[in-house]
C-alpha cells in the first residue's frame, strides 16, 4: 500500500500534474511542434522516392488499394457499433457516418511502406499503392468532412453555445469552490470567522454566476430547449446504461432487457419538442435569505 502511494505521489510530481501551466504548455506545444516536423519529413521523403507519373500507371492497384480500406472501415465501424448499441451506450448513425468517413490516414502509412526491405520485389508497388491510399484520404475524405459534420443531429457549437458553455463551467466551479470550503469548514481546517465572510463572498459568486447565466438563457430561447433535450437524452442514455448493467448482472432476463431497451431507443428516437416554452425560476437562495431562513 505504501508502495502504490509513494509511486502515485511520485507520478504527481514527475508528471503534468506536478508542473506549472507555464512549463505544461511550453512541453505540449513543443511535442505538437515536433509531431509536425516529423509528419512533414515522412511526406517530404515520400515525394522523393515515389514518381508521381507512375500513380496514372498504377491506378488499377491503388483503386483496390482503396477499396480495401474503405471495405474494412465499414466492417469495422458499423459493425463495432452495432455490437456496442445492443449492449450499452447507442451510437446515432450521424456519428457512425462521420467515423466511417474519418478513416484518414498520413505519416503512419507512409513510414510502414517506407520501412519495407529494399529486397523486396513489391516495394515500390506498395509505396506507390500506400501514396495512393493516403493521397485520397487526405483530399477525398478530409475535403468533405466538413459536409458530414453539418448534418443535423451533431453537435453545432455556436458563438451563443459556447458562451453559455463557459458561463456553465464557471458555475460549476465556483459550486465546487463553495463545497470545499464548506467541507474543509466542518473538518475545523476554517475557523468560523474566517468561514462566514468567506461564504458570503462565495453565495454572491455563485448568485452572479447564476444570473449571468439566466441572462443568457432568456436571451437565446435555443439555448434552453437545447439544453432541455441534451438532458433528456442524458437521462435516456442513462437508463440504457443501468438496463444493460442489470441484464449483464442477471437481474432482469433478455426478454425483458430487449423489450425495456426498445422502449428507450424508441424515446431517443424522437424527434425534439422544441416549441414548449420554458421558464426559469431562480430558486437558488442569496446568503442574505440563507440567513434569515436560518
Amino acid at each position: 500500500m505504501a508502495v502504490s502511494t509513494s509511486r502515485n505521489q511520485a507520478g504527481d510530481i514527475l508528471g503534468p500534474r506536478g508542473m506549472s501551466p507555464t512549463t505544461r504548455i511550453v512541453l505540449f506545444n513543443f511535442w505538437e511542434y515536433l509531431a509536425f516536423v516529423a509528419n512533414s519529413l515522412v511526406f517530404l521523403l515520400i515525394g522523393l522516392q515515389v514518381n508521381i507519373p507512375q500513380i496514372v500507371t498504377h491506378i488499377g492497384p491503388i483503386v483496390v488499394a482503396v477499396l480495401a480500406v474503405v471495405v474494412s472501415r465499414t466492417v469495422v465501424v458499423y459493425g463495432l457499433t452495432w455490437l456496442i448499441n445492443r449492449r450499452t451506450r447507442s451510437v446515432s448513425t450521424v456519428y457512425q457516418h462521420v467515423q466511417f468517413w474519418g478513416g484518414l490516414r498520413g505519416a503512419i502509412s507512409l513510414a510502414l511502406a517506407l520501412s519495407l526491405s529494399a529486397s523486396r520485389v513489391d516495394r515500390e508497388l506498395l509505396k506507390i499503392m500506400t501514396f495512393g491510399v493516403v493521397l485520397f484520404t487526405l483530399v477525398g475524405q478530409g475535403t468533405t468532412m466538413q459536409f458530414l459534420l453539418k448534418k443535423p443531429g451533431m453537435a453545432q457549437h455556436t458563438t451563443e453555445t459556447l458562451e453559455f458553455d463557459r458561463r456553465h463551467r464557471r458555475l460549476m466551479v465556483a459550486r465546487a469552490a463553495r463545497q470545499r470550503l464548506e467541507q474543509l469548514h466542518r473538518d475545523g481546517s476554517i475557523s468560523d470567522p474566517t468561514w462566514e465572510q468567506l461564504v458570503r463572498e462565495m453565495d454572491d459568486q455563485v448568485q452572479a454566476h447564476l444570473d449571468e447565466q439566466r441572462d443568457l438563457l432568456n436571451q437565446y430561447p435555443a439555448l434552453r430547449a437545447e439544453e432541455l433535450e441534451n438532458a433528456r437524452r442524458e437521462g435516456l442514455r442513462t437508463q440504457r446504461a443501468t438496463l444493460a448493467a442489470l441484464q449483464r448482472d442477471g437481474v432482469i432476463s433478455e426478454r425483458a432487457y430487449e423489450e425495456l431497451v426498445s422502449e428507450v431507443d424508441a424515446a431517443l428516437d424522437e424527434p425534439a419538442a422544441l416549441d414548449e416554452p420554458i421558464t426559469i425560476h431562480n430558486d437558488t437562495p442569496t446568503a442574505e435569505e440563507g440567513k434569515a431562513n436560518a
